[in-house]
């Protein structure tokens, strides 16, 4: 039995006036009440009841122990309380890390939808496009595109986004669209440095699998500047499909040779706790199916 377990005691003992019935309240024998008794007394240094063969009354130091015993135990049973309801109903502050073109494209708008769904949360988004320390930067939850490298951490696989050919129409225009992946080597191309494959783009067609040595004049290490640059009209780009698609379908970028894409770019939900909190449990089943990613 802990502190508070003696406190209790002390306390229904001074409100019934008999140990025994406290005791048995709590489920207590009687020798097991008076030893918890006891050792509380002994901790403070002082007696808390008068003991007689008739009637259990207060000292003066009981007196004054009860009214404070009294808002302890209100005060612990509230904690708890607010514990519990947390774990039912999560509230709070939620940090969440990716790179700054996920976060808002894909993170960001589902903000305003989740708040609804979740008013006592409160969101903070970490949006860089390097990799973020979760533990130094206390990141709840971080989505990371791409190869993983950090085995500290956790990670759950949410599925993955091709990676698409893109031009402006204006582009289009002028240039005409390639009839084959080889002839993109001697057109204008948008390097994105952050690849991870250099100026050589792996292409595939399901089949097939072929590398063009590109050679375009503007390059780019953040997606969304990649982005920025193709619907200015300055090439083609190869970019994930969470980051095209809306702008395909409204027409402002055509796909180019739709058969063949880039590899795969994984997404993954990652943290550093053994245990994933509640509030970032919430967020993540709520997003996951909200995610228009291959599975």
């Amino acid at each position: 039995m802990d502190r508070l377990d003696a406190w209790r005691l002390f306390v229904r003992a001074a409100e019934t006036g008999a140990i025994s019935r406290a005791a048995r309240e709590m489920g207590l024998g009687q020798p097991a009440a008076s030893r918890l008794l006891a050792g509380l007394e002994a901790g403070l240094g002082a007696r808390l009841f008068a003991r007689s063969t008739r009637r259990l009354t207060l000292t003066e130091a009981g007196s004054l122990a009860l009214d404070r015993a009294r808002a302890l135990l209100t005060e612990s049973e509230g904690l708890e309380a607010a514990v519990r309801g947390l774990d039912r109903s999560p509230s709070g502050l939620l940090r969440l890390s990716a790179s700054v073109a996920f976060g808002r494209a894909v993170l960001i708008p589902c903000a305003s939808a989740f708040l609804a769904a979740y008013p006592l949360m409160r969101l903070d988004f970490v949006l860089r496009d390097d990799r973020v320390d979760p533990v130094a930067e206390g990141v709840d939850l971080t989505f990371r595109l791409g190869a993983l490298e950090d085995s500290r951490l956790t990670a759950r696989r949410l599925g993955h986004y091709e990676r698409r050919l893109v031009a402006s129409p204006d582009w289009l225009a002028r240039s005409g669209a390639p009839e084959t992946p080889q002839a993109l080597a001697d057109g204008a191309t948008i390097d994105f440095t952050s690849l991870g494959f250099g100026r050589r783009w792996p292409l595939s067609d399901g089949r097939r699998t072929v590398e063009i040595e590109i050679s375009g004049q503007t390059r780019a290490s953040s997606g969304e500047a990649v982005l920025d640059l193709a619907l200015q009209g300055l090439g083609v780009a190869l970019l994930p499909a969470f980051l095209v698609d809306p702008l395909l379908a409204d027409g402002r970028l055509v796909r180019l040779l739709p058969d063949w894409s880039g590899p795969p770019l994984d997404l993954h939900a990652v943290w550093s706790a053994r245990e994933l909190p509640r509030k970032a449990r919430a967020f993540l089943e709520f997003i996951n199916p909200r995610l228009t990613t291959g599975r």
